[in-house]
């Protein structure tokens, strides 16, 4: 099959925003481009996600077909299934992404890491990272920061997203787990793997945008389904959006739903 990515996504410009120094520290947003363009526009901000547990590479190919037509920013497939998106994009510049030791992060780091090194031969482009939340709420902080180093360091050059669980975490916690992607040089900071872990909202957003330097980006990821969330979500400052469920949003039309097939 010959794929071509579908031209003219737009670019989002740079919000302008207003902090209000409330007791939420709440931050409004002024006339954000995310709140006002068509959905189609919106496609270049979604990292189209397959999440389950009975794929199989037809519906890997047609993942990865739906991605270059919506001009979705990347498609996000199964480890096992990166040769075959790889495969069907050959020729193209649509990047494919992959995720390590979804959806839980309790393997070993020697595990993670083997697995890590295994997609970067395969030939991913970027990959989103579990984390070992079980380290942070038993306190072990050093063996916390030292797994995710070491995943950052073996998918190097390759940027690293760490689904940092979020809306498991104290307020304490929360402030420690991102300065750890802070410090192990992540590439981007994501809300959480998945909406069984909690659903990505605008506050969250907000105070992850505020917590990390320019440099690292914002991922909104978990339970986003309508194209009013992609909006809100975009407009409090995340950069890219994760979600099972673009070409509905998008497109307007169906997508498998479940929770084989969506996160």
């Amino acid at each position: 099959m010959s794929i071509e990515a579908t031209p003219g996504t737009q670019q989002l410009p740079t919000a302008r925003r207003t902090v209000a120094d409330d007791e939420q520290g709440a931050e409004s947003v002024v006339a954000h481009p995310a709140l006002t363009l068509p959905p189609e526009q919106l496609a270049g901000r979604i990292q189209h996600a397959l999440i389950g547990q009975a794929i199989t590479e037809r519906m890997v190919r047609q993942h990865v077909e739906e991605t270059a037509r919506f001009g979705f920013d990347a498609a996000i497939v199964p480890p096992s299934w990166v040769w075959a998106a790889r495969d069907e994009l050959k020729g193209t510049s649509i990047r494919v992404g992959s995720f390590v030791d979804f959806p839980y992060g309790t393997m070993t780091t020697a595990g993670r890491v083997a697995e890590v090194e295994a997609l970067v031969d395969a030939g991913v482009d970027e990959l989103d990272s579990t984390i070992n939340v079980g380290y942070l709420l038993s306190h072990r902080v050093p063996e916390f920061v030292a797994d995710v180093r070491a995943i950052v360091a073996a998918a190097a050059p390759i940027g690293v997203k760490l689904m940092l669980e979020l809306p498991l975490l104290s307020p304490a916690q929360r402030t420690r787990v991102v300065e750890a992607a802070i410090d192990v040089g992540a590439a981007f900071v994501t809300t959480a793997s998945r909406g069984a872990v909690g659903i990505a909202d605008a506050g969250t957003v907000r105070w992850l945008r505020r917590s990390v330097p320019a440099s690292i980006g914002v991922k909104a990821s978990g339970g986003i389904k309508t194209l009013e969330q992609v909006r809100t979500l975009l407009a409090a400052g995340a950069d890219l959006i994760g979600t099972s469920s673009g070409v509905a949003i998008v497109g307007g039309q169906a997508t498998a739903k479940g929770s084989l097939y969506s996160y």
